[in-house]
């Protein structure tokens, strides 16, 4: 009869794989994942060293997910699979593996843009931050926690931990692509805080880091955040170039980002006035998003058609925003809410416009109360 493995050598493994699903090295991760799972077989036994390996199971498929969405699972179980299996342990998890499962619950509800969710999630992982000796995983947290608060528009507390999290990135170049993200939380901000001309040269660092490495996906995501911010800075041409660029990637390179360049394009249009172009671009956009789930971008979509056709559809536009408050997306609500009253002051009617601009105000007083994010 073999000797079992030790647990200890296959943990070391785990480790190794983490690295690799960290720094988004797909190839590496499978192979590891591979060898991990061929161990476990002969391993002795240990319940934690389990938990471990099915907690980084979820975090591997994360990883696939955002890098290669849509794509068939094959045999593997699902994320909502993994979940089942990481929530239902057969003792009480503690230390590092309570912090592992407590994050990557975060970044599950974080992908699926339950954003006050993950929040949670996150500030309960933070309690067990200190059994966390590992530099990067300590910036993982803070980049993880710097995105979810800057798209609930807390821009003070994303600043701060985007900013932690990127001073470690820059010493380690195997992370680039967290760095090339963490560049764009940044330039985000700054677009929040109206300062478009701070913004602009941290996505073109991006954009060049993302040429340097020859990745296509980044390469796209930052062609698309430079147009978002000269769309909000109302440079509506500059917007529309680097959209079509964006645009012209994402179809040879990265399909499953066209939805959301699309809808980017058409809005910039529609509000420039060119809403015969945008509706081209709009049944583009749709036309993709039947081939592929992007639930959240049709109602977009949706959402554009019913404001900015001849007729405009106020009681889809009151649905959509809905939509929006059941996932307290209230920077959507503001921005679409704006869209609707511009379009309805234009055409005379100041009932339906001051309406939707009071939407406007309650969105906006909604993200200075950050939704009680902040328990003390």
């Amino acid at each position: 009869m073999s000797q079992a493995i030790p647990s200890s050598r296959v943990g070391v493994k785990i480790n190794e794989w983490y690295k690799m699903i960290r720094q988004f090295s797909v190839p590496d991760a499978e192979v590891l994942k591979a060898e991990v799972e061929q161990d476990i077989q002969q391993m002795e036994e240990d319940q934690d060293l389990l938990i471990y390996y099915s907690l980084m199971c979820f975090r591997h498929q994360l990883m696939l997910d955002y890098l290669e969405p849509g794509q068939p699972y094959g045999n593997r179980p699902t994320v909502t699979e993994l979940l089942e299996t990481i929530e239902t342990p057969q003792k009480k998890l503690t230390g590092l593996l309570k912090y592992y499962s407590l994050f990557f619950r975060g970044m599950y509800e974080f992908d699926q843009k339950e954003y006050v969710e993950a929040i949670g999630y996150y500030r309960e992982a933070e309690k067990e931050l200190p059994f966390v000796s590992d530099e990067i995983e300590k910036a993982e947290f803070h980049f993880k926690v710097a995105e979810a608060y800057y798209h609930m528009k807390q821009t003070h507390v994303s600043m701060h931990h985007i900013l932690q999290a990127l001073d470690i990135y820059q010493n380690h170049p195997l992370y680039s692509i967290r760095t090339i993200q963490s560049l764009f939380v940044i330039a985000g901000n700054y677009d929040d805080f109206k300062h478009y001309d701070k913004a602009l040269p941290h996505l073109e660092k991006a954009l060049e880091l993302a040429m340097d490495i020859q990745n296509d996906r980044f390469i796209a995501i930052s062609l698309l955040n430079i147009a978002n911010s000269y769309d909000r800075s109302g440079d509506d041409q500059m917007a529309v170039e680097h959209f079509q660029k964006a645009a012209k990637v994402s179809r040879e390179k990265v399909p499953d980002l066209l939805p959301k360049v699309l809808f980017g394009l058409s809005w910039t249009l529609c509000k420039a006035g060119q809403t015969q172009k945008a509706f081209q671009f709009i049944e583009e956009g749709l036309d993709h998003i039947t081939a592929r789930s992007h639930k959240f971008y049709k109602e977009l979509f949706l959402f554009l058609q019913a404001v900015y056709k001849e007729t405009v559809d106020e009681r889809k536009i009151h649905d959509l925003l809905s939509y929006f408050e059941k996932k307290n997306l209230h920077a959507y609500i503001e921005a679409c809410a704006r869209s609707a009253a511009a379009v309805f002051e234009s055409s005379c009617h100041f009932e339906q416009a001051a309406a939707f601009y009071r939407k406007v105000l309650k969105a906006q007083e909604d993200i200075l109360k950050g939704e009680c994010l902040y328990a003390y």
